[in-house]
């Protein structure tokens, strides 16, 4: 595991130029995108970039809750593709549903396997929206998240009544087999679990444990996240 420190504004560039080198050394290739807060700030700097090879990647959303309409602006397709996939030009997108979970991997395995992963993580270790206790070998499924998962993302939702009981997900497997994998973590309500990512022993209860074992992941913290591991 590569570790990266830096601000905020510096970690966010360093995300943007790793997906633009992917993307320049892979035409055409697939990656998965996370939507959230800490990677909303590395699509800004990604498309401040105008790196014109995007356009040609194939996007694979990591996570997608279960029940809201096609349009919905709190969805995780409209918001990258607000935040991204429309401003670099990419026009190559899956979105994993309910009825399509159980194919969801073959379209990734169609397009030639993941390039590189985008992510960010829960303050309970999720990695998309896997939960504590997620098995190790789960491909693309269907999710009921926790009451924690659900008060972290209340705000989009206007409250935690209102946020989705379930999603689906990329699966703990399915993410590890990207033959690249970046992880970007801003703000000191990280740094517990990036302290358990990095040094604790793999275990379910902690999903994104599992980078560990990956051959090529970069974790890029800002000083806050890292307060823990320096």
């Amino acid at each position: 595991m590569k570790i990266i420190i830096d601000s905020a504004d510096k970690i966010s560039g360093m995300a943007a130029a790793i997906i633009a080198e992917h993307a320049k050394a892979n035409p055409g290739c697939a990656m998965a995108f996370a939507a959230g807060r800490t990677t909303k700030r590395v699509y800004e700097a990604l498309t401040a970039m105008d790196v014109k090879e995007l356009a040609a990647c194939k996007a694979f959303t990591v996570c997608e809750y279960e029940g809201l309409e096609d349009g919905d602006q709190r969805s995780c397709a409209y918001r990258l593709n607000d935040e991204l996939y429309s401003k670099v030009g990419i026009t190559k997108i899956y979105t994993p549903t309910v009825d399509d979970a159980d194919k969801f991997d073959a379209e990734i395995e169609a397009c030639g396997g993941l390039e590189l992963a985008v992510l960010g993580i829960g303050t309970n270790g999720h990695i998309g929206f896997n939960e504590p206790a997620t098995p190790y070998d789960s491909y693309t499924h269907s999710v009921l998240l926790t009451d924690k998962t659900k008060q972290m993302n209340a705000e989009l939702f206007s409250g935690t009544e209102n946020v989705p009981d379930n999603a689906v997900t990329m699966g703990l497997k399915t993410i590890c087999d990207a033959k690249n994998v970046i992880l970007v973590a801003f703000g000191s309500e990280k740094a517990e679990i990036i302290h358990q990512l990095v040094y604790g022993k793999t275990s379910t209860y902690v999903p994104a444990a599992m980078l560990q074992m990956h051959m090529n992941m970069t974790l890029l913290l800002d000083e806050e996240a890292a307060e823990k591991i320096k």
